[in-house]
């Protein structure tokens, strides 16, 4: 249980990380600019893979999200749910075997 606990939390941190990283308050050119994109900019996400990008007029877009948080995001899900069907069939054999 502590192998699926410690995933889900690495997965969600990664995911919360990953979605706040192109956040903006005021205006989407602000953002863009403070990442260094120059030039018109429109902001495109996606949930999951997790993503935020700033296109230019030119088509050309720069991502915010860091490269490493879909994978962390992927592979916590996997094992948060390797974990659990570990202890799940695990649980059921205890049930099962006889005594």
């Amino acid at each position: 249980m502590l192998v699926a606990v410690m995933a889900g939390a690495a997965a969600y941190g990664a995911y919360s990380w990953g979605v706040t990283s192109g956040l903006y308050i005021l205006d989407p050119d602000q953002m863009c600019a403070s990442k260094g994109v120059l030039g018109d900019h429109v902001v495109t996400r996606w949930t999951l893979p997790v993503s935020a990008q700033c296109v230019t007029s030119d088509g050309v877009g720069t991502e915010l999200a860091p490269g490493w948080v879909n994978p962390v995001i992927f592979t916590g899900l996997a094992l948060l749910l390797l974990a659990l069907a570990t202890g799940t069939l695990a649980a059921v054999r205890r049930r099962l075997s006889p005594r």
